[in-house]
């Protein structure tokens, strides 16, 4: 990252107005340069006229009538320019937006091993600061744009009119203007400098705030009194942003010290050359007059043109880290490669001699870890936390890649498949999985909406044990889903949840299913439930269980049990029992919690 400059961010974002198809705003920026630039060049005339007028004794009318145009000049230049401007912001908005739908579909389809990467999420989240509001960075650059074309008409005429007055004159005002706009894009490289350090400090206090504000945290806040050490970790976040930002501010206060000798000097020269033209008989009163008030406007226009051109240098440099970010082919792989194989088609899985540790990390979950999955076969997967359970099967995904080792499905190398096709063979059923906020036939069935695919839908929802709660809601299995996006939604509990997931995964109907602690969630009739019908869901595919409950082992055709240090144990409920190892204290201790209760 880091490889686009100001100049080149500019250049993609003024490229970006026709590739969006929004060509009008070229227009816009042109209405608003010619006409709002005149305005104040128009405005300065007005003393010139009077005093002209009482000089040269001109009558009442024609001096009325020659204020009466100017001020129609102005008002029509006030109000195409005002015109241009909202239909502008319109669709700076608009760019905004197509550029936050890029950003969604690349966080779709980047490499899944960078989302679980907190280096990774700092690096984005300094590029999204570019997108955050229409008062930084991306959108604010097209906003200035306008303003900069806008200040840059005035400044041109106003020098035209100097140049007419004093050349001297108008070398002085063209340097001081380039002075003051160098001394802004020094304070900006500053700014800029600090980009990082605040983009953490906000990202920390952003994140405290939601989890604050979040209703999954409101029971454990309150019960467990947590309010007050949350409000003190947010203070300290907020004090640390706070001085990041006023270190910043400090900094550009000093620089702005340096633009007040600048301006003197400036204004200074310009009285003296004014008043000595006059004295010299060079100009009468009523150009005195006109060059006075050309001086007043222009100190006040190159201030803002300076404030608005180093305002837009920073957040260029927001839109360099973005565009940097956005453009990064390394948070990619090319979905090139074999096709799935045929849904019916059995799948044997093996993983060979495979090596594994998460990124930033010097521990290895796997280590020369050699299993083999048969086609057909039901497994088991149960062992202690930590031990690896899940990361096996984010391995067998392809959601992240095996550092050293091959795993293999009917023999061939899972990573000379294309990711899409990888995951079209897989039905899985995550730990941490999610419900949408859409229907609840939807959260099962996606984008397909044949009555074939609704009625599977539904059978499949039925037979994980939906079927009573679905036929008493008032809209069945199109009501929608999570009521904080859609207020007339309704939130189901986490067991029900559980169980869409589960659905879901079914309806796939892919050559494997996997069941990432499948019923935690739900209590033990219902998971009695959802077992008895697996066999059906699952015929003829290869399924791996993993679980804490021990109750999953009794459908499988083997267990795999693992620990701190790997696979320990494989084979038959019974056989395991036999060794009178870990596999057999497990179930010991768990079957005795029952047991007690039952006696």
């Amino acid at each position: 990252m880091g490889n686009t400059s100001v100049f080149s961010a500019l250049k993609k974002q003024w490229i970006l107005i026709k590739e969006g198809k929004f060509s009008y705003l070229y227009l816009c920026y042109f209405i608003m340069a010619c006409f709002g630039g005149i305005i104040p060049v128009i405005s300065v005339f007005y003393t010139k006229l009077i005093v002209e007028g009482i000089q040269s004794s001109q009558s009442r009318e024609t001096l009325i009538f020659r204020i009466l145009f100017l001020s129609c000049c102005c008002i029509v230049c006030f109000v195409l320019s005002n015109l241009a401007s909202a239909y502008a912001d319109g669709m700076m908005m608009s760019l905004r937006q197509n550029e936050f739908n890029r950003c969604a579909k690349m966080m779709r389809n980047v490499d899944y091993h960078y989302i679980e990467d907190p280096k990774f999420q700092d690096k984005i989240q300094v590029g999204f600061n570019a997108l955050q509001s229409d008062g930084r960075g991306f959108q604010k650059v097209y906003k200035l744009l306008g303003s900069l074309f806008t200040k840059g008409i005035t400044l041109v005429l106003f020098f035209m009119i100097l140049a007419a007055f004093d050349v001297k004159m108008l070398i002085v005002c063209v340097v001081c203007t380039i002075l003051i706009s160098f001394i802004r894009c020094k304070a900006s490289d500053y700014e800029h400098s600090k980009e990082e350090e605040e983009a953490k400090a906000a990202r920390q206090v952003y994140k405290l705030n939601d989890n604050c504000s979040d209703f999954a945290y409101g029971k454990d806040i309150r019960i467990f009194d947590y309010k007050k050490h949350l409000s003190g970790l947010i203070k300290e976040k907020i004090e640390k942003l706070f001085e990041v930002i006023s270190d910043v501010e400090n900094m550009k206060y000093k620089y702005s010290l340096f633009e007040i000798p600048i301006f003197l000097i400036q204004d200074g020269y310009a009285l003296y050359r004014i008043l000595n033209g006059y004295y010299s008989g060079r100009f009468d009163l009523s150009e005195v007059t006109l060059a006075l008030s050309v001086m007043t406007f222009l100190s006040s226009i190159i201030k803002e043109f300076s404030v608005d051109f180093s305002s837009m240098m920073t957040d260029l440099k927001l839109s360099c880290t973005y565009f940097d970010m956005i453009e990064d082919n390394s948070f990619y792989t090319k979905d090139i490669g074999k096709l799935a194989f045929d849904q019916i088609e059995p799948i044997e899985i093996e993983f060979k001699n495979v090596w594994f540790r998460y990124p930033n990390s010097e521990k290895y979950i796997l280590k020369d870890f050699n299993f083999k999955i048969k086609a057909k076969e039901k497994l088991a997967i149960v062992g202690t936390n930590g031990a690896g359970k899940t990361t096996i099967i984010k391995l067998l995904c392809g959601l992240f890649d095996c550092e050293r080792g091959q795993i293999l499905m009917n023999g061939i190398d899972i990573k000379e498949f294309s990711k899409s096709e990888l995951y079209k063979m897989f039905g899985t059923v995550f730990q941490d999985f999610e419900i949408f906020p859409c229907s609840i036939l939807e959260n099962v069935i996606g984008k397909e909406k044949t009555e074939s695919s609704r009625a599977k839908g539904l059978d499949v929802l039925y037979r994980v044990g939906l079927k009573e709660k679905i036929e008493e809601l008032p809209f069945g299995a199109n009501t929608l889903c999570v009521k904080v996006v859609n207020e007339e939604g309704i939130d189901l509990s986490g067991g029900q949840k559980q169980k869409i997931a589960i659905a879901r995964a079914l309806y796939k109907n892919a050559n494997v299913v996997i069941l990432d602690e499948p019923t935690s969630a739900l209590d033990a009739l219902a998971e009695a439930e959802i077992y008895q019908s697996f066999n059906d869901l699952v015929e003829n595919k290869t399924t791996i269980y993993i679980s804490h409950r021990l109750s999953s082992t009794k459908f499988c055709d083997r267990i795999a049990f693992f620990d701190q240090d790997g696979l320990k144990e494989v084979g038959t409920h019974e056989e395991l029992m036999a060794l009178h190892k870990g596999y057999y204290h497990m179930f010991k201790v768990q079957g005795q919690y029952y047991q007690s209760e039952v006696e």
